[in-house]
């Protein structure tokens, strides 16, 4: 058994011209952290899944005959290339001179002979011999949204999860040969005593005496065995059951959710057992059929089972699933021109950028800015990460209200992937905006520029401008506006959103009351969204000329 801290495991996956994938893409595995896909649909996300299955899943790569959709643009001449480097293996390469295994390469063409070479540590050389002991000390485990723990839990295949555990078990068993004769004599006590009732007595020499004149010429009859277990797997006989409340349940009674909970459970427990085996578990869109206070749970389990050594990826649409204390694990997969690409950062990348866009560059250490950001994000704020725009705003009031606005100039920002975001005032405009950005996320950024809050000093709304490259000498002019600014890159609702709309709309100050009223509540943001739904949108106004103006700076909002 391999101590702890040396268990096979995955470090890095390099593909080329696989499916969406065009030019080489690398996923980068860091230790102790989960890995983590995300991305729109059809951005490349399974596609990454699958190249991971091909190199350590259920079949030989060598043996595995590509279809024409798996290659790049359905054309089996671009070829398919994945590499793989991996750290932890036991198993030597080579027959006579043996050397260690740091990783494997996969490659498919056309008219050519599918290879799959094994890589040499010591010289990164290739090496042909790729035995099944050597691959099999590091295989990986893929549970869908589809109903498959029957599966993972049966012994329809050897790949299976339960085969796996069994097979361990069984090679432990045998190695003690006092073990098995007393298990065998268990056994044969067992089948003595289902001889002593008459009728099976009777009715199996009675088969026996008949098999052997019906079937004198065939080489094979048919015998009861009762024995219970299988010499090549002693634990083959050991069965899975869902339970609820002591009682035994069928798979089939149990939601999909709790189907990719308990096969969690099960591959972890395997993980912890044998440290020895490596085992790579991917959930795919574990969040699809789970509410999200369980899509919560689900997220710190798997975030602990990572930090105790579970190899675990998986893809996402959930911002629970996203924790930016594992950054370096946070893929972002997006196709541009058909083809897939991937945007990953990590603690020196994430502080480089803040530095170089950041008006004080004293406060930014790359020691802290990952807990930084992690402590003051929330689901809501990451939600960005599956946008393909965002729009920043102070707070709630522009977040309820602006969208209000949007639909009635015929604008919805969810058909257009766009997020509108409060994040709690100016002084978190720039933050998230360097995230974001950071991400190749185009991200727009929305403020006023009233004197009575936090920002008096206007410091806040400085560090935000000259992030998104606004020069000092115009800094004092942008921050003395008291009416609609838009740019290309930010707007400005004056000295404040609510005053502006006062002035950009006619009815606006009597609507505002009438809802005050009608609602029961000082709330701001509440008016402010109510009062948007009853604003006369369709009369010439200067709240329509410049909200038509905002849309369309964000619908040509790039990075």
């Amino acid at each position: 058994m391999s101590k702890v801290g040396t268990k096979p495991r995955l470090k890095q996956i390099t593909i080329e011209g696989f499916r969406s994938i065009s030019d080489q893409i690398i996923i980068k595995f860091p230790e102790n952290k989960p890995v983590v896909l995300i991305g729109e649909n059809n951005a490349g996300k399974s596609n990454i899944i699958r190249a991971i299955e091909l190199m350590f899943g259920e079949f030989h790569p060598k043996y595995k005959n590509l279809e024409d959709y798996d290659y790049y643009q359905r054309n089996p001449s671009n070829p398919v290339i994945i590499e793989a480097k991996v750290s932890g293996f036991n198993e030597k390469l080579g027959r006579a001179e043996e050397f260690n295994c740091g990783g494997f390469k996969f490659r498919s063409k056309k008219g050519q002979e599918t290879t799959f070479e094994a890589i040499q540590i010591e010289d990164g050389k290739p090496n042909q011999y790729v035995s099944s002991k050597l691959r099999n000390e590091l295989l990986c485990i893929v549970v869908n949204s589809e109903q498959n723990l029957n599966y993972q839990l049966s012994y329809s295949s050897k790949y299976s999860l339960l085969s796996k555990v069994t097979k361990a078990f069984h090679e432990k068993l045998i190695e003690d040969s006092k073990r098995i004769q007393k298990l065998k004599k268990f056994f044969d006590d067992i089948k003595t005593t289902f001889m002593e009732v008459e009728e099976f007595n009777l009715f199996s020499k009675n088969m026996s005496s008949i098999a052997e004149t019906i079937l004198s010429n065939m080489s094979h009859a048919l015998a009861f065995d009762f024995s219970a277990y299988d010499p090549s797997n002693y634990f083959k006989t050991l069965k899975v059951h869902p339970t609820e409340e002591g009682d035994t349940r069928s798979f089939e009674e149990l939601g999909t959710g709790q189907q990719q909970i308990l096969a969690l459970t099960f591959a972890y427990a395997y993980a912890k057992s044998f440290l020895g085996q490596g085992l790579i578990f991917i959930l795919d869109e574990p969040e699809a059929h789970l509410h999200p206070l369980a899509q919560k749970w689900l997220a710190k389990k798997m975030f602990k089972m990572a930090e105790d050594g579970l190899q675990i990826i998986l893809t996402t649409h959930s911002p629970y699933f996203l924790d930016l204390n594992y950054i370096e694990g946070i893929n972002l997969i997006r196709k541009d021109s058909n083809s897939t690409e991937n945007f990953n950062n990590n603690a020196s990348s994430l502080n480089e950028y803040c530095l170089k866009t950041a008006s004080n560059k004293e406060k930014t250490k790359q020691e802290t800015i990952v807990p930084f950001y992690a402590n003051n994000s929330t689901a809501h704020i990451l939600s960005g990460f599956f946008a393909n725009k965002i729009i920043l705003v102070e707070g709630s009031t522009e977040e309820l209200a602006l969208p209000v606005y949007f639909e009635k100039l015929e604008f919805d920002p969810t058909e257009y992937g766009i997020e509108i975001i409060g994040v709690g005032g100016k002084g978190n405009l720039a933050k998230w905006w360097r995230l974001f950005t950071l991400y190749q996320i185009p991200t727009f950024i929305c403020f006023d520029n009233d004197q009575k809050t936090e920002d008096k000093d206007g410091s806040r709304r400085k560090d935000a401008l000259k992030a998104i490259g606004i020069k000092d000498s115009e800094l004092e002019k942008i921050l003395s506006i008291n009416s609609w600014t838009i740019t290309n890159s930010y707007c400005i609702f004056g000295t404040d959103f609510e005053t502006t709309m006062k002035n950009s709309f006619k009815d606006y100050a009597e609507i505002e009351k009438k809802v005050t009223l009608a609602i029961g509540s000082s709330s701001k943001n509440l008016i402010a969204r109510e009062t948007a739904k009853l604003v006369d949108i369709n009369i010439r106004s200067e709240g329509k000329i410049q909200l038509k103006r905002l849309i369309e700076q964000v619908k040509k909002l790039t990075i």
